[in-house]
């Protein structure tokens, strides 16, 4: 839908969602759009605590709903085009991680960008807030080595080295997003030569025009430029995790973490040593079984060849 019919189409759902939800917003733009599939709002905090979507459906004249929470879609008749309808997804969130949602979401593919850059230090943002990966874990389960680290929006930009006030505001074009991404101080060429991309960034090249354009245009025609930002070249993966552990307090739950992994490993390797040695004894018992019943099969093969006549003739002679 053009500009013309999304933004006073946002306005108004805002309006009707804020009779029933304390707080109501919608994620910040991406620059340069002049179409818009859907409508997106995030809501926290129901005014009234038996409040039911079926109620927000008709409030909104929605014709038909599909709910899968906490996430809402509906479809509203689209403005002078009959036949025709406006999806509208909404959001019920937590509160207490409303403020990162709306952040999190903002600016279109930003995050995209900066999660390439945050990655090789060991950092990840997620819907839950910034994280840290513990690298012995992460080679075995990438969702159980995520510490995590704060959810809080002005933390997590002054730690990447953002400017608070430029996130806070629309960026008026494509090549402002990517200037400002490579403000980061974790912001390095070498994370976006496209042949060493990473599985997952290949595939968003593919998905993501924003992506594939600050990989294959901006960053090699901006090379020389973005060399000189900082010294993040010089800076490792083990001091962004020192400095991450000190700066929000995680030590204490980082090596516990890494204890406790350490501990199961080792007891997941007792046991498997356990059930290898089990399987060798009852091959090898399985190699004496046979071994036996086919010594027993060729005496029984003797006896009835003949042999048991000589042992009966033997015991007459004994007698």
């Amino acid at each position: 839908m053009p500009p013309a019919v999304y933004r006073p189409l946002l306005d108004k759902f805002f309006t009707q969602l804020a009779s029933f939800f304390e707080r109501v917003a919608a994620p910040i733009e991406a620059p340069e759009k002049t179409s818009f599939g859907d409508i997106d709002l995030i809501v926290t905090q129901p005014k009234d605590a038996d409040f039911s979507i079926e109620q927000i459906s008709t409030a909104i004249n929605a014709k038909r709903t599909i709910s899968a929470p906490p996430m809402y879609s509906f479809a509203v008749p689209y403005p002078q085009l009959c036949g025709s309808y406006v999806q509208l997804d909404i959001q019920v969130c937590e509160a207490d991680n409303f403020d990162w949602e709306v952040f999190h979401k903002s600016h279109g593919d930003l995050w995209n960008l900066l999660g390439s850059s945050i990655r090789p230090f060991g950092l990840t943002a997620n819907e839950k807030g910034l994280h840290l990966r513990i690298p012995e874990i992460e080679e075995r389960d990438r969702r159980r080595s995520l510490v995590f680290l704060t959810a809080d929006p002005d933390i997590v930009l002054e730690f990447l080295g953002l400017d608070r006030n430029a996130y806070a505001q629309p960026f008026v074009a494509v090549p402002d997003m990517y200037e400002y991404a490579c403000t980061t101080r974790f912001f390095r060429p070498s994370a976006y030569v496209r042949d060493e991309l990473r599985a997952n960034d290949r595939k968003r090249m593919a998905q993501r025009e924003r992506y594939r354009r600050f990989v294959e245009d901006f960053v090699p025609h901006n090379k020389a430029a973005l060399q000189e930002i900082g010294d993040v070249e010089r800076m490792s993966r083990v001091q962004v995790l020192e400095e991450s552990l000190e700066r929000f307090g995680k030590r204490d739950e980082f090596e516990t973490r890494v204890r406790a992994w350490r501990r199961e490993r080792e007891e997941l390797a007792r046991k498997s040593e356990t059930t290898d040695w089990r399987k060798r004894q009852a091959e090898e018992d399985k190699v004496y079984a046979d071994a036996w019943i086919d010594a027993y099969g060729l005496t029984r093969k003797k006896m009835k060849s003949g042999s048991g006549h000589l042992w009966s003739q033997n015991d007459k002679h004994d007698s």
